[in-house]
């Protein structure tokens, strides 16, 4: 049975954290996007723009990423050493790696937003989805050396849209969402097509 119990408790536990000058117009401080760090000790999360980690004991938070353009979608590597991110400081979306030991690298060089989706069970590659290199205007599925690089189609069907990818426990596969919009289709890799009714 999965561990739910685990991972809803230390998103529960951010509600007392203290967002210094980041309050929602209720006047409680808001969040999204909460990451638990592999060892389970600490949650990344996005906050006003930037990226912010705290104890899952509880406690105050602390500004990790700070920057007048938006940042979103933390996920830690698989070691926890590493955090990515995807941030618009550089116009529509770009996927940056911070190594909490040496300092921030840009990933990706794309014209259009890149949606972060995870790490490789290794921690050697990141997927991510993009409309980048889609004739039809719809997201494809990439993964990108986590040292940077060019990034290589994992799922590129043309007039589909796909997204959401998520490796295997032991890294042998890769699931991914698709659909074909137009036409109310939806596609699995490896399947039939089934339209919906």
């Amino acid at each position: 049975m999965y561990p739910f119990r685990r991972l809803i408790a230390p998103a529960a536990l951010l509600l007392p954290l203290v967002l210094q000058g980041q309050e929602h117009p209720s006047g409680l401080p808001s969040f999204a996007e909460p990451a638990i760090s592999p060892d389970a000790s600490e949650l990344a999360f996005a906050s006003g723009g930037d990226i912010w980690t705290g104890a899952c004991g509880g406690g105050q938070a602390r500004l990790l990423v700070s920057h007048p353009a938006t940042e979103s979608r933390p996920i830690y590597s698989p070691d926890g050493r590493r955090l990515a991110f995807v941030s618009t400081r550089t116009g529509n979306g770009d996927i940056y790696l911070l190594t909490l030991d040496t300092g921030l690298r840009r990933i990706t060089w794309d014209d259009v937003n890149d949606q972060l989706d995870g790490w490789s069970r290794d921690g050697r590659w990141l997927f991510f989805s993009s409309t980048s290199r889609d004739i039809a205007g719809m997201n494809d599925v990439f993964r990108v050396s986590a040292e940077g690089g060019t990034p290589m189609p994992v799922s590129a069907d043309r007039y589909v849209n796909e997204f959401f990818a998520a490796p295997s426990p032991d890294g042998s596969a890769l699931a991914i969402s698709a659909r074909r919009d137009r036409l109310g289709t939806v596609v699995a890799p490896g399947a039939e097509p089934h339209r919906r009714g």
